[in-house]
């Protein structure tokens, strides 16, 4: 099971870090913060929601498409409109997909495996002019998505959790193994390393949307690792939980584009996932138990109310 080997092959990659480094201390006074907030909830507002078949299918493109929101310095991001506000990012993302479904046949597999350049660019089309990144790359990985699921599951990403039974460490490996997109796999030192983080967002997204009930009741979703992408390192560099060397900082705050698969960026990301790990083992002393991947969750939604001084890391990739 590919899980084991997440919080494996990056403990290799903590171990031998030269940039980045988990901080204890502050890890424990995060764990303290973090017992005091409440569980997260699946954010309805900005999802589809209907009967779970539809829910699966749509969740399936959402984090297939899961991927670099950011914008280059001194560029506006993408941005669309969400009734009388504007917004961007994941949240655009899922709102974007969610009025679409009443006026494309996206969640339907064949339609998506040949989805026009056009229809993609309507459905995503910017309140401010600033196309959404990677378009291209977004296209084509929706029309593999959807090929691949009429292909061999029938057209329904249900059939993808089926097969799962309840188990979502199953899931990812079918996820991994089935979807090119998703194989979110790199090289440190050597060595292969495995981080998945959209086929687990996708997982802990399935749990999320449907409740952990019927086709989203995952027996041993407490296995999921955070998701290593660009808020939380970001918010746990700002409480201190991560720390990065000077030279690495310096580019972080310079916003200069690190390189996907570099050494830098594999240290950033397997340093989420401990700091991450290491706050959950924290947690039972404030008597408090949460799973990793919903840690995960709270310290996103709290890295969308703090305004941080120093930026994400940059990075061009379609796994984050």
């Amino acid at each position: 099971m590919l899980l084991k080997k997440v919080l494996a092959t990056t403990a290799y990659v903590t171990k031998n870090s030269r940039s980045v480094k988990i901080n204890e201390k502050a890890v424990s006074e995060l764990a303290r913060k973090i017992a005091r907030k409440p569980a997260p909830i699946w954010a309805n507002a900005f999802h589809f929601q209907d009967e779970p078949e539809k829910i699966c299918q749509y969740v399936f493109l959402l984090d297939s498409l899961n991927f670099c929101f950011w914008a280059e310095k001194s560029k506006a991001r993408w941005t669309i409109k969400n009734g009388s506000k504007n917004i961007n990012g994941y949240f655009a993302l899922a709102s974007a997909l969610k009025k679409a479904v009443k006026k494309y046949p996206i969640l339907n597999a064949d339609y998506l495996s040949k989805i026009s350049r056009q229809d993609l660019a309507d459905i995503f089309a910017p309140a401010n002019g600033q196309i959404i990144p990677l378009f291209e790359k977004r296209l084509s990985i929706a029309r593999q998505t959807g090929g691949i699921l009429a292909g061999k599951y029938n057209g329904q990403a249900l059939n993808v959790v089926k097969t799962a039974k309840r188990s979502a460490d199953k899931l990812v490996d079918l996820i991994v193994n089935d979807f090119p997109s998703f194989r979110d796999v790199t090289s440190f030192n050597g060595k292969k390393i495995y981080i998945l983080k959209r086929a687990q967002i996708l997982a802990g997204d399935i749990w999320g949307a449907l409740d952990g009930k019927g086709l989203g009741a995952f027996r041993d979703i407490g296995k999921l690792t955070c998701f290593a992408d660009y808020k939380i390192p970001q918010i746990l560099h700002y409480f201190g939980a991560i720390e990065y060397s000077p030279k690495l900082l310096k580019k972080i705050k310079a916003e200069t584009l690190i390189k996907a698969g570099s050494r830098e960026e594999i240290e950033i990301r397997a340093g989420t996932i401990w700091a991450v790990e290491k706050i959950k083992q924290a947690l039972p002393r404030q008597s408090r138990k949460v799973p990793a991947f919903q840690i995960d969750w709270i310290l996103w939604n709290m890295s969308q109310k703090v305004k941080m001084p120093i930026p994400y890391h940059k990075t061009k990739t379609i796994y984050y």
